[in-house]
């Protein structure tokens, strides 16, 4: 079974990461709703960016590699981004990361 480091140095199994990942993502879509009433792009704040989708600041990817995987968990590295924003949001951080 995959393991990944968290910062404080314990490990987390990829099933419970990927468990808080759906919770975490459940969280922000019901705290975005109860905020604003309706769901829409935080990126380019319109309503008609979609589907909307939760996506991650710092990617899973990058906070499983640098032993920080509870951020792929934290409600506040996570953005609503419509499918175009979400994919210019990709592309710039994968840039980014060469």
């Amino acid at each position: 079974m995959n393991h990944y480091r968290c910062s404080d140095g314990t490990k987390i199994s990829k099933s419970l990461l990927d468990k808080r990942i759906h919770d975490a993502k459940f969280k922000k879509l019901a705290q975005f709703i109860e905020d604003n009433g309706y769901i829409f792009c935080e990126d380019c704040r319109l309503n008609n960016c979609t589907p909307v989708d939760c996506s991650h600041d710092i990617s899973v990817d990058e906070c499983q590699k640098s032993g920080r995987s509870e951020l792929a968990c934290d409600v506040n590295n996570i953005t609503l981004r419509g499918r175009k924003c979400h994919v210019i949001w990709d592309n710039k951080t994968r840039k980014a990361e060469n």
